[in-house]
């Protein structure tokens, strides 16, 4: 795995900011209507509309947050960028920059435990490729992150 090497960073970063907001709706539009077929909610629930439309809201919410993240991580980064890269030169930075991309990873891996740990049947499935897209993601920001050319 440490022989990964992205040689268009800013595309494929670019591509998947795009595909982490995009995606969070897109998913929940498919989960939701899964689970209300399945008749696991109860009947005096009001909608599955509401979370669909609050997954709308969320993406929009989250777009900016993902925009800059993803514009920090990638601005004057030189390719190739390694997956698990680590700058001897500032190891205070990559302790850092390693730390910060912990606690959505630590997430996205108990989440995606859950999905794959659920009862036979459930719906939760639908969430791995997007759950795998978010860690993707994170690894990515951070990899660019620290493969800065030296003075940017």
């Amino acid at each position: 795995m440490s022989h990964v090497r992205f040689q268009t960073p800013k595309v494929i970063g670019s591509v998947l900011a795009l595909l982490v907001v995009v995606g969070f709706p897109a998913t929940s539009w498919v989960y939701w209507p899964a689970v209300g077929e399945a008749g696991v909610l109860p009947p005096e629930a009001d909608t599955i509309l509401i979370p669909m439309m609050e997954s709308i809201f969320l993406a929009t919410v989250m777009a900016p947050v993902v925009a800059v993240i993803s514009w920090l991580c990638l601005r004057g980064t030189a390719p190739p960028v390694k997956l698990l890269a680590w700058d001897g030169s500032r190891p205070v930075l990559s302790g850092l920059v390693s730390v910060c991309a912990l606690p959505p990873l630590v997430v996205s891996v108990l989440s995606l435990w859950g999905e794959v740990c659920a009862p036979p049947g459930w719906h939760g499935l639908w969430w791995v490729p997007y759950t795998m897209l978010v860690m993707l993601w994170v690894a990515m920001m951070r990899s660019a992150a620290l493969s800065k050319r030296n003075g940017s």
